[in-house]
């Protein structure tokens, strides 16, 4: 099972909760509604819930339902989904991906690993990434409550930039880390930055002289998850403790914590250049981004595939 605290649950429901509420607030929609009815289906589905039991009509606020799925609820699995882009800064959700709660473990010890190195007390992280996705649930809710890390979400925060500490962390996709780096003439000193995708040399080395201690690319894919990380731009991807190559470019092979391994099929072939490293074709060139006050906007709701009960 996957043991969630009450706060990264709140954290995810209020991601959920975003467009079935939009005037940002806690407060769920009255009971009986088609709102408040719509929400229930959609945390059913993310929690891969048998049923709405947990989620009570008596319930005012969502504190209340994060509460009683942290109490009584048994997460075995999550659906969480893709990203289909509708311009530079909006996304929209589509193509719920099944991820098992040990393989969730498994990754998010992982990047604690990885990103929690050295250990330091009353960390910040600042989340650019909407939760309902692999990336934006192991980095923005799951990973926080393992490392203990404070979190802020971008979204909801626009001035959490500013409040960051030396060895903070700010996680967000290409993109977006493309437009600070671009729009920003300074970022706080000596913190973070994770992107859930490769950068491109620019934007890599415009963080690094504006002031980012320490740059974290990682390589995934939504059904997968996370599969590889580099904490150097000229350095090749270095595949995550739980995948190991096999002898083919496009598959790999999970070991699962107590399980059976797997051969997992990828998208793209891996290049490689080593016993576990690898290379990426260069990434495409983005398009122009939009106005400024564009970069603080929530992504948009998902449309789900033809017989998904996600709404």
């Amino acid at each position: 099972m996957l043991p969630l605290t009450s706060n990264a649950l709140l954290s995810v429901l209020r991601d959920i909760a975003s467009r079935h509420c939009p005037a940002h607030t806690d407060m769920l929609p009255s009971a009986g509604t088609p709102e408040r009815s719509g929400l229930i289906n959609a945390v059913q589905h993310v929690f891969d819930l048998p049923d709405g039991t947990l989620l009570t009509d008596a319930s005012i606020t969502l504190d209340e339902w994060a509460n009683a799925l942290s109490e009584n609820a048994s997460i075995s699995r999550l659906n969480l989904f893709d990203t289909v882009s509708t311009g530079a800064f909006s996304h929209q959700l589509q193509r719920p991906q099944v991820h098992e709660a040990g393989t969730l473990m498994q990754e998010v010890n992982t990047l604690k690993a990885l990103l929690d190195t050295p250990s330091m007390a009353n960390r910040t992280l600042v989340s650019w990434l909407p939760l309902q996705t692999v990336s934006g649930f192991m980095l923005g809710a799951l990973l926080p409550q393992e490392a203990g890390f404070k979190t802020r979400s971008l979204f909801d925060h626009a001035n959490a930039l500013w409040e960051l500490n030396a060895g903070d962390m700010v996680v967000t996709s290409s993109d977006r880390w493309r437009q600070l780096a671009e729009r920003l003439p300074a970022l706080p000193a000596n913190i973070t930055a994770v992107s859930t995708e490769p950068l491109d040399a620019q934007t890599c080395q415009t963080l690094l002289t504006n002031g980012v201690a320490q740059v974290v690319e990682l390589y995934g894919t939504p059904s997968t998850g996370m599969l590889a990380a580099r904490t150097s731009h000229e350095a090749p991807f270095e595949l995550l403790m739980h995948w190991h190559p096999t002898e083919s470019d496009d598959v790999l092979l999970q070991l699962p914590a107590n399980g059976v391994p797997r051969e997992v099929p990828l998208a793209a072939p891996l290049h490689w250049v080593g016993g576990r490293h690898f290379e990426l074709d260069p990434p495409p060139k983005a398009p122009f981004a939009g106005a400024m006050q564009a970069l603080f906007e929530r992504p948009g709701q998902f449309v789900p595939d033809q017989g998904a009960n996600a709404a």
